[in-house]
């Protein structure tokens, strides 16, 4: 009879102890839900480090500006995905991608021909973007892109703005313009170069132009837009051509936000204006 009491106690105890086994299992979950049936699958984002109000870093080195607060909003509303960012200046950024390295693409990255034939786009828009010729406020020589032939205009590798002169630069070889490709330049740097001539001219937005003139408090007509736009546009996110599912997530996301209002709310804070819809 002992015997049978004992072989009933230390089987119960095997069942009580599998039961807390499995629960611990359960507890360990890496999930940002708290949902056990969901895998937290880590994306590393690629950004810049150098493009204010952007994506740059601050006075501590921590990625900040508007790319990062929109990936972040992003990110809160995917718990399948844990973002990770990853910074570069911006010619480095694609080829990160490229290389497999990162599984977004952020930086302010406007559509065109040559990059969709090796990239995946998202589909829902987060900035719009709509360039112009930029010079010092006292040049009265230069109105469309015309003007800049056999001129020099700064630009940076792998930029819109230099697919747009090389395009034009295919159809005026006789005399093209001028492309001297300046990465990462400081405002000063852009600035300085373009009222002592070291430059004719550059492709800014109308916020950008305004931003450095704001940082020069005794010129505040230190630069100048110029003409018609060169190009009216938006910014999206880029990914590798194979990765649709994490395009639609982020699409997903990124449409909700412009229903419900936060990303405008993001690029007042952060851009000064709601560059969200239309400019």
């Amino acid at each position: 009879m002992k015997t049978k009491i004992n072989k009933l106690i230390a089987f119960v105890l095997i069942l009580t102890l599998g039961a807390t086994a499995a629960g611990c299992g359960k507890s360990s979950s890496d999930n940002k839900t708290g949902d056990s049936k969901t895998k937290v699958t880590k994306v590393i984002v690629g950004t810049g480090n150098a493009y204010e109000p952007y994506c740059y870093l601050d006075g501590k080195g921590n990625l900040t500006g508007y790319e990062y607060e929109v990936l972040k909003a992003v990110d809160e509303l995917l718990p399948q995905y844990e973002f990770i960012y990853q910074t570069s200046d911006f010619a480095n950024v694609l080829i990160s991608l490229d290389a497999g390295k990162i599984d977004i693409a952020a930086h302010q990255y406007e559509w065109n021909k040559e990059r969709d034939s090796k990239y995946l786009f998202g589909k829902e828009a987060y900035t719009t973007y709509v360039t112009y010729i930029t010079v010092a406020g006292g040049r009265n020589d230069i109105k469309s892109l015309d003007d800049l032939r056999g001129k020099t205009v700064k630009s940076s590798t792998g930029s819109n703005s230099t697919y747009i002169l090389e395009s034009y630069n295919k159809e005026h070889a006789d005399n093209p313009i001028k492309i001297a490709f300046v990465n990462n330049s400081t405002d000063e740097e852009a600035v300085t170069g373009l009222l002592n001539g070291v430059w004719d001219a550059t492709i800014y937005t109308k916020r950008d132009v305004a931003k450095l003139n704001e940082s020069y408090g005794d010129k505040k007509d230190a630069l100048k837009v110029v003409g018609a736009p060169v190009q009216s546009s938006s910014t999206y996110f880029i990914f590798d051509r194979k990765n649709t599912d994490l395009q639609k997530a982020v699409d997903g996301a990124v449409k909700e936000l412009r229903n419900n209002g936060k990303l405008s709310k993001i690029s007042i804070d952060v851009i000064g204006g709601d560059y969200t819809e239309s400019e």
